[in-house]
């Protein structure tokens, strides 16, 4: 790996200078960082807000009053917004593997592209800074770098973050997916890990959720085959006995993976299992409702009563918020693995999920 180019600090320098909103974006690359606390160092030096990729959650604080979303995933047209309004973007540890750029930022804006790799060109992007190197050393340089002022305010962020809070969260009389994860963000230790598998609720969790500790968010991305959540949720239980432990489930992906369960009792887990089950592949569902297409093979049915257990290993349905939340509390309790089966009303993800 190339050595860092001794003028990053000046290019930085001056495009913050010849800028008056400059984002912070961070991404995949940055989870693998050793000196990844000195970029809080820079935001709050700076004044920055920032945004992140799926797989960058938690790596900064999600609590921080700069904290201004993530690209991509549900209400994406309301971070969108808010960056749009960016005439600097400075990715650190931001792969493109994750998410072109050319996706999310507007045609010419200025670009500051800190990482190992460098990104590919593209013709409508302007990348005034695009030489790879060592991540820990351009992050300490930039820790070091002296605050240049900047036209956000801490109000205009928190307003920003207000409304597309607000947006994740519709109204609705029947119980839904949001509902159900702000329950489990409320009970779930800071500390504890999330893993979830890939459907509707894989956009909802990852602009709703918020952590501030890094490897606490599990999710796949890339070809995002169903059937991850489980493994990833058992992998993680062996690896942190001693912390808590959750897996999040849509029912198409239960279906695929129900099988795994004979592992979590035979293994004594102790991890609970929640399904969010509306009786449709709910990501499929949306898209075609969005593209204007008749629905075609995403209907489950009708979801038929929860059994008394699963390979074994106990359920208990819940079909409200109060159920879900006592349903949480018997499964946390437990001292193995639990299925969770919450029947969530679909409609909850139509106006979050691609919009």
């Amino acid at each position: 790996m190339p050595d860092l180019p001794v003028d990053l600090a000046g290019a930085v320098v001056a495009a913050l200078r010849q800028c008056r909103r400059p984002l912070l974006v961070t991404g995949l690359s940055y989870t693998r960082c050793a000196a990844g606390n000195c970029l809080l160092q820079f935001v709050e030096r700076q004044k920055l807000p920032f945004v992140t990729t799926l797989h960058g959650k938690g790596f900064l604080p999600e609590s921080h009053g700069n904290f201004a979303g993530v690209i991509g995933r549900a209400r994406r047209t309301d971070v969108k917004k808010f960056t749009d309004q960016a005439d600097l973007i400075l990715g650190v540890g931001y792969d493109p593997i994750e998410s072109n750029y050319e996706e999310w930022t507007r045609a010419g804006v200025a670009i500051v592209h800190i990482d190992s790799e460098a990104a590919e060109q593209g013709a409508s992007l302007n990348l005034v800074w695009n030489e790879p190197g060592d991540l820990n050393r351009a992050i300490a340089t930039l820790a070091a770098i002296p605050s240049t002022a900047n036209d956000w305010s801490a109000d205009q962020i928190h307003a920003h973050r207000t409304a597309f809070d607000r947006a994740l969260r519709p109204p609705s009389e029947n119980f839904v997916a949001h509902q159900a994860l702000d329950i489990l963000r409320e009970i779930l230790p800071s500390d504890g890990i999330l893993a979830y598998d890939v459907g509707a609720h894989t956009h909802q969790i990852a602009s709703q959720w918020r952590t501030d500790v890094a490897r606490t968010l599990l999710a796949t991305n890339g070809w995002s085959s169903m059937g991850y959540g489980m493994p990833a949720a058992f992998a993680a239980k062996l690896v942190h006995p001693d912390r808590a432990v959750v897996c999040v489930v849509g029912d198409g992906g239960f279906q695929m993976s129900a099988g795994e369960l004979a592992l979590a009792r035979r293994l004594n887990l102790a991890l609970p299992v929640i399904v969010l089950n509306d009786g449709w592949l709910g990501l499929m569902k949306v898209k075609q409702e969005k593209r204007n297409y008749p629905l075609s093979g995403v209907r489950l049915g009708a979801p038929p009563q929860s059994p008394a257990h699963y390979f074994g290993v106990p359920c208990r349905a819940a079909k409200n918020r109060d159920e879900f939340r006592q349903a949480l509390v018997w499964a946390l309790a437990l001292g193995g693995p639990s299925v969770i089966e919450a029947f969530i009303d679909a409609e909850g993800y139509g106006s979050t999920v691609f919009d």
